[in-house]
């Protein structure tokens, strides 16, 4: 027994490599190129294994992945070499399998017993293991232009056409899959190898995929609406499918942890026949795949014939092409049968079959090209490195190799193991062989040397498509037999100009390649001369290989009888050999021809240097060769373009530099290849300078308007990531650093920290464990770049530190009694737990969305926990509050835990995240002392804040993107994609803390949506939109009513929905109406309980934001009247909560029926059992509704009374409230000074500066102190955000005065209702001060807050909450990151969250709930234009940036963009941008959503040649003309080439340096500095005229005269032919002398004596 692996699957792919399967016993391996990668076992149980083989399918579109498919008997197992893994059960028996370039091609196990098996299909296609099998579709040729096309071609089951333009369903059963093939070097072609058993021959299908869905996802999109004129297409549901004892059809499933997705099934309803049962039914194995599902046949087997008979169509996804068919006829088919494809010597796809020991290759047209026995064949890359080679086993054994499958084949004459049975498989180059004792893998590639190949792709510009081939084969014969690689450029070169090698006779040119060499001889030298003058860029390339080139060209040219391609190669500087050629040719047996009219040979320097800027023409390239000499039979060869890509880079450079037309163009060309550095690196050092120096050059001359390819070359990350939409920070980054390290990029070397670094390490690792918190790296920046200077950012958190203990300096005595209530150890903690447990709220402004998500975790809530260490004490003394007391500060705490997140990380966590931190349910059973149980109710409650903050940090799709295409699709976010099991599972808890919290989340996180499914759950919670009878069921308290009333408000944010509008309004209407019952409210305990009060402001505050801002322009809501409804609920009010001067309403609000005053005094029921609603709900409506219309009737019914009695009475909140309110309707009146704020105060409260005896009763003076907070108030709402100076200035005056008034002490009560007034209205003003300056971390309204933070008897919950969130508003996200909106749905929503009423006491919701504290988050905008490192993504230190007239350094406040054509940034080491955002409106647009500006770092290219390479360069060139000048008699062919190339070049380089795209402007102040601080400009000029003072000390000489003169006249000796021809090529390389014919014109007029002295004195 063989206990080896048996090798039964192998791909070679080319992304990933060489992957091989082997089997041993029931253990299958999985190895790429050679390294283990994943095993497999099988079942003991059942160890059958049908099929293994490799396959691809796409996770993404275009993105194959390579996977192991497994064939059982019964099921298949899909493993991805990425590790996924997918079990399908398969719908019936295969007989077959075969790979495609995408997905599987399935051939089913026919069945004797099946009636209709002749007709039901065979072969189905697998595209994805989430997609189902399908079938497959017969094409002629007037259906494949639509199916090549990819549109949408229709399959009728019937042979039969029902329909005009469907094709017929491929259901031969005659048919039998053998092979498939597609070729490896890219393109869609794919063939399927056959064998018709009809026909007793071998048939070759092309197979075609149409519009393949990615495997990431299952096909969920609308069905094709060209499906529906088909009565056969339906929906087949559970009444209409016939009952199935078994069913089962095919079913996926997907080894991951998360469940499948599950995808639509397209079904065909059909009409069932009888008479087919019987028939199929002891075949409990057959079933057949339609369209996406699949019907097994037991035990009602007829029903899959009807519906295969009966289905009119379906869409096609493979259709097959017959394309070939065998001439003979065999009685079985062929086990060596195989197919396979190659790529022609151009690169056109050559099919190749195999069969019965004979090849065939077909062409495009599937015409034969070569016939040729063989006992194996494969595909292999031998001489191409990205095409392949025809590989063929000979009958005796022996090796061969067809080039391109079109030539006939050349025997392998390598050491390879003798007796080949067959090619076991191939990987790139090598090739597995099977001998009779083992398997062997060996390399048949053919090595050739870039210059050789080059100057054979070259020739296929000049010779015709019959010749090139055999010239083709004919040199890789020779290089086949070349032991050396340098050996081939000669003996290839000699193989030209003879016609064939002594050494290989199989390498003999035919009579017919030999005739065309010399018939296109002019068209030869020209395409040599391309290959030359790319080959002398090189840095790679040896002169030696080059003389040989050069020494060819002249003897080929004098061979050919082209005279003047031969002097003007002698003038360009090449030698020929001594006495006798380098191939063999003696000098004197020459051919004399006449010298034909042929186009002269280019040359790049006399290119350069001809013709004038205004009159040059582009470098010619080998594409000219067919229009220059006449050639129209000649196809270039695959890659033949390649032979001088660095020439014609190199070319098109120089010459858009010298005409300068368009800057972008000059790097165009290179920007435009795949790997633009590498064929940079391949340039020699002086070339790589020019190229250097353009790049640097363009670098401060570049406009966003230039391609990206060329930004991205240049190294202008920053232009392309200021101008695209799709950039990604991350991405961009990652690319720039990798660019940088292409380049040669600054190393980020590690410095040692100092000793103030390592202090500040261990003070930051302290302070995160004790507060545990990880702000992430973004939050630090901006924080560090903002507040480096000071420590106001430490002392602030060490204000709202809410678990560090308090030092007082209260001394405790021993005789002191801890439990005493009026001891002052517990008045301390009584008064310090009144500051600690309103922090929460404060710190979820200072944290937002600055800490790290982990969504492997839940995220930790930090509590609150009140603690003090008195004076003496070297502990902590705690004080623990009661129960209901830590509800809401625990409720905020998580609130602020989920805020911190930030929300860029958010909006991709799926939402089973939630249920992750949900707490774990207490065991009662071992909870003996209740301890358990409190600790979930404190988890619960914290967990209800968490719910709360997932939705304010949701973001809604309508809102992240424009053109939505429904507003009610889902946002991002965890609450925006919930699904309603988790929602109930919430609300089923009937935990009144969770229902507030989750039904206003899902409203915030679904804002402005009007998302259905949303809207039906805040309804649920609304008693007067319920049927009667059910709220009584629900037993829902005011606060969960309140919110969910307020979700709506949000829900419906700015829609101006009218069902919505009537709704708020009739909740009004009947809180104001009449006072509300609770005699039957829920007990007082539970934390959600609020008021009729507090619920009657929701209605307000829900209609205003339906309506927001609307005012009277709405048409829908006009007949609502909605001024005149919400005026008459509003009425002079005598207290918040007390009796109310209103009139009942009518249905039609007649006024004439209006009750009198005194009736309604008479009508009220005053009881302890009823509650009073105040006029604050109907007064926010109006203030919403009109918020900054400026209608002035809209802010006359909010007018207070001018009498002073009728002020005196007014309750001093509702005045605020309404002036308020009035300021915001006249929004745009507001003015940021003292004269408008004390313009708004009612006249009886004025106080006459000149009157300084007089002063204001108490009464007004209150009512005053309200009046400015209002005012004020509004103020800082319109200027948000803004940071206006002269708002800031005018509300911390009033600010300042009204802490002053707050300050005084109490002596009566009159004082004592005015410090109260004063405490309160101070409440606001801190609000807003921050408010202005939000995210700023201003100084002076900091300390002006840090004031306030003492812990005092006169300081309650509420104010502590005040003054501390505007602190934490002050450093928003931890400063300089985030501001406020001030725009209109921004005011109101700050409106609702800074409600000027504070809570007194923790438990305090009676008129505004405390959840709605933190609506302020949905407000929360980036704050600064921040200019940041597009590399590395870290933000720029002293970064200037100019806008207009004004300078600010980075990060700064962000600008109005209206106003600002253009943007210019300097910051030191960092290339100078310009962004003209005047006529570039998506560069505005995309700065507006940003607000970064990214900067390149100002680097050069380290791995180029540099300034100082260019000059020792220069300083060799220099050098090596004054060797060559004193020993130009025995000079090498070798260095005077190498010498003049170099002289030649620098002619070009001083012609390129004086174009004006070089020249460095004025404004480039940078320009030296990129270029190490030279001018390379002025070193070239310097050493080509010390160049030149050399040559023509030369030309002094009279010797060298006498030649030169021999020269023009043909009379050089043949004896001191190499060294005259190095002299002249170094005079001609250096000085502008004329040709031979053009001398001989001047010596007409001059003599010849006088000849020299005339040219050189010219």
């Amino acid at each position: 027994m063989d206990r080896r692996p048996r090798l039964v699957a192998v791909l070679d792919d080319t992304a990933t490599g060489c992957h091989r399967a082997q089997l041993h016993n029931t253990t299958i391996s999985w190895s790429v190129n050679g390294r283990f990668v994943r095993s497999f076992r099988m079942s003991e149980t059942k160890p059958t294994i049908e099929h293994v083989l490799f396959a691809r399918f796409a996770t993404e579109p275009n993105v194959p992945v390579v996977s192991l498919c497994i064939f059982g008997i019964d099921t298949l197992n899909i493993y991805y070499y990425s590790g996924e893994s997918f079990l399908v059960a398969l719908p019936f028996a295969v007989a077959r399998v075969c790979s495609l370039q995408q997905g599987l091609l399935v051939q089913r196990q026919a069945t004797e017993s099946l009636v209709f098996g002749s007709s039901l299909p065979s072969l189905f296609s697998l595209q994805s293991p989430r997609s189902e099998f399908t079938m497959l579709g017969l094409g002629h040729l007037p259906d494949m232009d639509r199916v090549t096309r990819n549109q949408h071609v229709m399959l009728s089951p019937t042979p039969s056409r029902a329909t005009s333009g469907a094709i017929p369903v491929f259901n031969d059963p005659n048919i039998e899959l053998l092979d498939t093939a597609s070729s490896r070097s890219g393109g869609s072609a794919q063939y399927v190898l056959c064998w018709d058993s009809s026909a007793r021959r071998h048939l070759v299908y092309q197979c075609i995929v149409i519009d393949q869905p990615a495997d990431s996802a299952d096909y969920t999109g609308d069905p094709d609406p060209s499906l529906s004129q088909f009565s056969g297409i339906s929906q087949l549901s559970s009444a209409s499918r016939p009952r199935m004892a078994r069913q089962t059809s095919l079913s996926v499933q997907r080894r991951t942890s998360a469940a499948p997705p599950i995808g639509p099934l397209a079904a065909a309803a059909s009409r069932r026949k009888s008479g087919f049962t019987s028939a199929v039914k002891n075949d409990r194995r057959s079933s057949i795949m339609f369209g996406r599902v699949s019907f097994n046949d037991s035990p009602a087997p007829s029903y899959a014939a009807d519906i295969f008979y009966e289905q009119r169509q379906m869409r096609a996804q493979v259709v097959l092409q017959l394309c070939w068919t065998e001439r003979r006829q065999r009685d079985e088919p062929c086990a060596d049968a195989r197919i396979c494809v190659v790529q022609s010597v151009v690169g056109s796809n050559v099919l190749c079959l195999m069969a019965g020991g004979t090849v065939v290759t077909l062409d495009a047209a599937f015409e034969e090209i070569m016939r040729c026995p063989a006992a194996s064949m494969a595909p292999v890359r031998a001489t191409r490195p990205d095409m392949d080679d025809l590989l063929l086993v000979s009958s005796a054994g022996n090796l061969q190799l067809a080039p391109g499958g079109t030539i006939k084949p050349l025997p392998l004459q390598r050491n390879y193991p003798p007796n080949i049975l067959r090619v076991v498989y191939t990987q790139s180059s090598k090739v597995a062989l099977e001998t009779s004792g083992h398997t062997a893998e060996v390399s048949v590639q053919v090595p050739i040397l870039p210059l050789a190949r080059s100057l054979v792709a070259s020739l296929s510009f000049v010779l015709s498509q019959t010749a090139y081939p055999l010239l083709w084969r004919a040199a890789i014969a020779l290089f086949m037999h070349c032991k050396a690689q340098d050996d081939q450029v000669g003996r290839l070169l000699s193989l030209l100009l003879h016609g064939s090698d002594k050494r290989v006779a199989s390498a003999a040119l035919p009579a017919r390649v030999k005739a065309e060499l010399r018939d296109r001889a002019s068209a030869v030298l020209f395409a040599f001369r391309m290959v030359y003058e790319d080959t002398a860029l090189q840095k790679s390339e040896t002169f030696e290989h080059l003389s040989a080139l050069g020494q060819f060209m002249l003897q080929f040219s004098l061979h050919t009888g082209q005279t003047r391609v031969h002097q003007a190669l002698v003038r360009a500087g090449m030698v020929p050999a001594a006495t006798v050629d380098a191939v063999g040719i003696s000098v004197k047996t020459r051919q004399r021809s006449a010298d034909s009219d042929a186009a002269v040979v280019p040359s790049l320097t006399k290119w350069a240097l001809s013709a004038a800027d205004s009159q040059m023409q582009s470098f010619p390239t080998l594409d000219h060769i067919g229009n220059l000499f006449g050639i129209t039979d000649a196809e270039p060869a695959a890659g033949a373009r390649d032979s001088t890509k660095l020439l014609n880079i190199t070319s098109n450079m120089m010459y858009q530099l010298m005409i300068e037309r368009d800057t972008a163009l000059v790097l165009r060309q290179l920007a435009n290849d795949k790997d633009p550095m590498r064929l940079i690196c391949q340039l020699s050092t002086d070339m790589q300078w020019l190229v250097h120096s353009v790049i640097e050059t363009m670098k401060l001359r570049c406009i966003s308007s230039w391609p990206l390819s060329v930004l991205a070359l240049i190294g202008r990350h920053d232009m392309i990531a200021n101008t695209n939409e799709n950039f990604d920070g991350n991405d961009l980054a990652t690319s720039g650093q990798a660019y940088e390290s292409a380049l040669g990029g600054v190393s980020t070397s590690t410095e040692p920290k100092s000793i103030t670094e390592l202090c500040e390490q261990v003070l930051e690792s302290s302070r995160t464990e004790t507060e545990t918190w990880e702000q992430s790296s973004k939050a630090q920046e901006f924080s560090t770049v903002a507040f480096s200077r000071d420590l106001r950012l430490e002392e602030v958190e060490r204000l709202l530190n809410m678990r560090a203990p308090t030092f007082t300096a209260i001394s405790l005595g021993e005789s002191s009694d801890p439990d005493d209530p009026n001891g002052p150890r517990l008045q301390f903690l009584t008064h310090l737990a009144q500051r600690v447990l309103a922090l929460p709220l404060s710190q979820a402004l200072l944290r937002y969305s600055s800490q790290q998500l982990k969504p492997q975790s839940s995220l930790p809530i930090i509590y609150p926990k009140v603690a003090a260490r008195f004076r003496g004490h070297k502990t902590d003394i705690t004080w623990t509050p009661g129960e209901a007391e830590m509800n809401w500060p625990l409720f905020h705490s998580g609130v602020a835990a989920a805020l911190s997140v930030e929300r860029d990380q958010l909006c991709s966590v799926h939402s089973s995240w939630v249920l992750l931190n949900w707490p774990s349910e207490p065991d009662d059973s071992n909870d003996s002392t209740g301890s358990a149980a409190r600790e979930f109710d404190a988890a619960m409650a914290s967990h209800a804040g968490f719910l709360l903050g997932m939705g304010l940090l949701s973001v809604d799709k309508s809102e992240s993107s424009e053109g939505s295409a429904s507003k009610q699709d889902a946002g991002r976010g965890p609450l925006c994609n919930m699904p309603p099991w988790q929602a109930f599972k919430y609300l089923s808890k009937r935990h009144g803390l969770t229902s507030i919290a989750l039904l206003l989340g899902c409203a915030c996180a679904h804002r402005g949506t009007m998302n259905s499914s949303v809207s039906k759950i805040l309804s649920l919670h609304i008693p007067n939109l319920l049927p009667p009878g059910s709220s009584e069921l629900m037993l829902l308290s005011y606060g969960t009513q309140a919110s969910a009333l307020l979700g709506l408000g949000l829900l419906y944010m700015q829609s101006q929905n009218r069902r919505m509008v009537e709704v708020m309004l009739h909740e009004l209407e009947i809180t104001q109406g009449e006072a509300r019952d609770s005699s039957n409210r829920l007990e007082n305990s539970d934390p959600a309980e609020s008021t009729a009060e507090c619920y009657s402001l929701s209605a307000g505050f829900a209609l205003g934001l339906v309506a927001i801002g609307c005012g009277q322009s709405t048409q829908s809501l006009a007949d609502l009247k909605l001024l005149d409804a919400l005026s008459a609920l509003v009425s002079e009010s005598y207290g918040t909560a007390s009796i109310s001067m209103r009139t009942r309403v009518s249905t039609n609000r007649d006024s004439s029926q209006q009750e009198t005053v005194l009736n309604d005094f008479a009508d009220m029921d005053i009881s302890a059992e009823r509650e009073m609603v105040s006029d604050l709900g109907p007064i926010a409506a109006i203030g919403l509704v009109f918020l900054g219309t400026n209608y002035n009737l809209a802010a006359q019914r909010l007018s207070l009374p001018r009498s002073i009695p009728h002020l005196r009475v007014l309750d001093p909140f509702v005045v605020m409230w309404k002036l308020l309110m009035q300021s915001l309707i006249m929004l745009e009146d507001i003015q940021p000074t003292l004269e408008w704020i004390e313009s708004r105060i009612p006249a009886a409260c004025t106080q006459d500066p000149a009157a300084d005896n007089e002063e204001l009763t108490s009464d007004l003076f209150r009512i005053r102190l309200h009046a400015v907070a209002a005012v004020c108030f509004a103020m800082a709402l319109k200027y948000a955000g803004s940071e206006n100076a002269a708002a800031h200035a005018a509300i911390l005056h009033h600010f300042d005065a009204l802490a002053t008034v707050a300050a005084k002490p109490s002596l009566s009560y009159e004082s004592s209702l005015t410090k109260a007034a004063a405490q309160s209205c101070l409440d606001i003003m801190c609000i807003s001060a921050s408010l202005v300056v939000a995210g700023s971390g201003d100084i002076s309204t900091m300390k002006r807050l840090r004031s306030l933070h003492s812990a005092t008897g006169s300081r309650l919950y509420g104010n502590h909450m005040a003054s501390h969130m505007a602190l934490g508003l002050l450093f928003i996200g931890g400063g300089a990151q985030f501001t406020i909106s001030n725009s209109t749905a921004s005011i109101a929503l700050l409106t609702i969250a800074f409600f000027p009423r504070f809570p007194q006491h923790y438990t305090d919701n009676n008129e505004h709930l405390q959840a709605w504290r933190h609506l302020w988050a949905l407000c929360v905008v980036p704050r600064c234009l921040v200019v940041r490192d597009v590399s590395t993504g870290k933000m720029c230190k002293d970064a200037v940036v100019v806008l207009g007239n004004k300078r600010a350094v980075s990060p700064l406040l962000f600008p109005l963009l209206e106003d600002t054509s253009a943007i210019q940034v300097d910051a030191p080491g960092y290339i100078p941008l310009k962004l003209d955002i005047a006529t570039n409106s998506h560069a505005r647009e995309l700065l507006s959503r940003r607000r970064v500006l990214y900067l390149q770092p100002m680097q050069n290219a380290q791995d180029l040649a540099d300034l100082s390479q260019y000059k020792e360069w220069l300083a060799a060139t220099l050098h090596s003309v004054e060797q060559l000048i004193q020993t130009w008699h025995s000079a090498d062919p070798a260095r005077t080439i190498s010498t003049i190339q170099s002289v030649q070049r620098l002619r070009i380089y001083v012609r390129v340096s004086r174009s004006s795209s070089l020249l460095p402007n004025a404004h480039d102040s940078s320009a030296l500095a990129l270029t190490n601080n030279g001018n390379w400009a002025e070193s070239t000029f310097l050493t080509w005229l010390a160049v030149r003072k050399h040559v023509l000390g030369l030309g002094q000489l009279d010797q060298c005269r006498r030649l030169l003169t021999r020269y023009w006249t043909g009379s050089v000796s043949e004896a001191d032919e190499p060294q005259s021809y190095t002299l002249i090529a170094l005079l001609y390389a250096t000085l502008d002398l004329p040709s031979p014919a053009d001398a001989m014109a001047i010596a007409k007029q001059v003599p010849v004596a006088q000849l020299v002295n005339y040219v050189f004195s010219c």
